[in-house]
Parts: C-alpha cells; sequence; structure tokens
C-alpha cells in the first residue's frame, strides 16, 4: 500500500506542476501588459511634459509678440514729440503719463518673458529626461517581453513531458484507487491528498488527527483519509523505521498486533 500511496503523491506533484504551467501560460499576456506598464508611464509623463513646452512656448512667442506692439507703441508716443503734435502744456503732461504708462506695461511684459523663458528652459530639460526614460523604459520592456513570450516554447516542452509521464503514472495506479484520487482532486482544488505531520496534524485543513490514524498512517499498510477534510493521507514526518521481529506462534502474534492497534 506504501507504494500506490507514494505513486499518488508523485502523480499529484505532477497534476500540480500541469496547473502551474497552464496558469503560467494563460498569465503571460496579464505579464506582458504589466510589464508594459512602466513605459507607458514614462511615455504619459514625456506627453504632459511635451504639452506643457508647446503651451509655454506658444505663450512665449505671444508675450514676445505683445513686447514688440508695445514698443512700437512707445515709439509712436514718442513720435508725437518731434512731429509736433503736442501744443499745450496740458497736452505735454498727458503725453507723458501715457508714455510712463506705456513703458510700465512693457516692463511688466518683459518681467513675464523672463519667466516663461526660464519655464521654456526647464521644460526642454525635464523633457530631454523623461525622452531618456521612455527609451530605457522601452528597453526594458522589450527585454522582459522577449523573455517571457520566449519561455512559451519551454513551458510547452514541459508541458508535453509531463503529460506523457502522467499516462505512465496513471496506468500503474488501481483503478479503484485512481478514481476516488480523481474525485478528490476535482473537489480539493487539485490537493487530493495531504501530509500528516509529526504533530499529528492534517497539513491541508490544519485539524489534528486521531493518534489511532495517525499510527496506521506511519505504517503506511492502508489507505485512510482525513475525517475533517476527506483527503488521502500520508506520513511526513520523520522516517518509520520497521525493526524484524523473530516468529513467534499464531496467538502470539495475535497479541502483537492487538497491542499495536492499541498504540
Amino acid at each position: 500500500m506504501k507504494q500506490h500511496l507514494e505513486r499518488l503523491i508523485a502523480l499529484q506533484e505532477a497534476d500540480l506542476r500541469l496547473e502551474e504551467i497552464a496558469e503560467r501560460k494563460r498569465r503571460i499576456p496579464e505579464m506582458v501588459e504589466a510589464a508594459r506598464q512602466p513605459l507607458l508611464t514614462a511615455q504619459a509623463t514625456r506627453d504632459s511634459l511635451k504639452q506643457e513646452l508647446d503651451k509655454l512656448t506658444k505663450d512665449r512667442k505671444t508675450c514676445e509678440q505683445d513686447l514688440a506692439a508695445q514698443e512700437q507703441t512707445i515709439s509712436k508716443l514718442q513720435d508725437r514729440t518731434t512731429k509736433g503734435e503736442i501744443k499745450t502744456n496740458r497736452e505735454y503732461q498727458a503725453h507723458l503719463v501715457e508714455v510712463e504708462l506705456a513703458k510700465k506695461k512693457k516692463g511688466e511684459i518683459e518681467e513675464q518673458l523672463l519667466i516663461l523663458m526660464d519655464q521654456v528652459d526647464t521644460r526642454k530639460k525635464d523633457l530631454a529626461q523623461a525622452e531618456a526614460a521612455v527609451k530605457e523604459a522601452d528597453k526594458r520592456f522589450a527585454a522582459e517581453k522577449a523573455s517571457l513570450e520566449g519561455s512559451v516554447g519551454a513551458l510547452d516542452e514541459e508541458l508535453a513531458a509531463l503529460k506523457q509521464k502522467r499516462e505512465a503514472m496513471v496506468a500503474a495506479i488501481e483503478p479503484t484507487l485512481l478514481r476516488t484520487y480523481e474525485k478528490l482532486r476535482r473537489s480539493k482544488k487539485g490537493h487530493a491528498l495531504a501530509g500528516v505531520n509529526k504533530d499529528g496534524t492534517c497539513m491541508a485543513c490544519r485539524l489534528h488527527v486521531q493518534p489511532q490514524v495517525v499510527a496506521e498512517v506511519k505504517r503506511a499498510a492502508t489507505i485512510h483519509t482525513c475525517e475533517h477534510c476527506q483527503r488521502i493521507l500520508y506520513w511526513t514526518g520523520e522516517p518509520v523505521q520497521i525493526i524484524p521481529q523473530p516468529e513467534r506462534k499464531g496467538d502470539e502474534v495475535e497479541v502483537e498486533e492487538t497491542a499495536e492497534t492499541t498504540e
């Protein structure tokens, strides 16, 4: 019976690995998209900075046009004095106020232009850094994508080999036991068997197994299931050493077996 358990344990390990491979293959497109996210983030940052730079550049050009227009206005105002358009002292005083206001407005435009020029220079530097970040992120993504997509071939090879190995395993297991295993595997998310540790606990449901059952699981003379989760149990504690016993008369052997049963 121990050999049957060992075959079931090996079969469960193969089945779990098959599920793991299938799940990894299924998730590869998701993993590729996850690997793409840093690149998308870097591209979004770059595009946002480019939009800001374009707007700042446009605002600077508008400000430069405003400054040119204001300088032309001041030039026209100053020409009035040379062309004799100002006749009275009152007109002259008003003219001076108008020139002063025009120069003040020009100063404000110049100040705004300096701010915009500084912002443009800053955004150009930020954009250059963002472009470099995009190139680096694109390089990393290309490598990760190639690695993920390249792993499909290796997974397919392992999958085919495991399926072939599983067929040989299934053929070596007693049909009734195999049906029990398959039923449990479907209902227990792939875990039809559970180990019993040295503390006498089922490692699947974490509940204690009766001492008598633990003793019998150690000997592996028959198949036992957990009374709590119904999984097939096998011993995972320290190795069990079987000490050969001298042959005895029938009644003596019967007593010994009874004693072992009550351990």
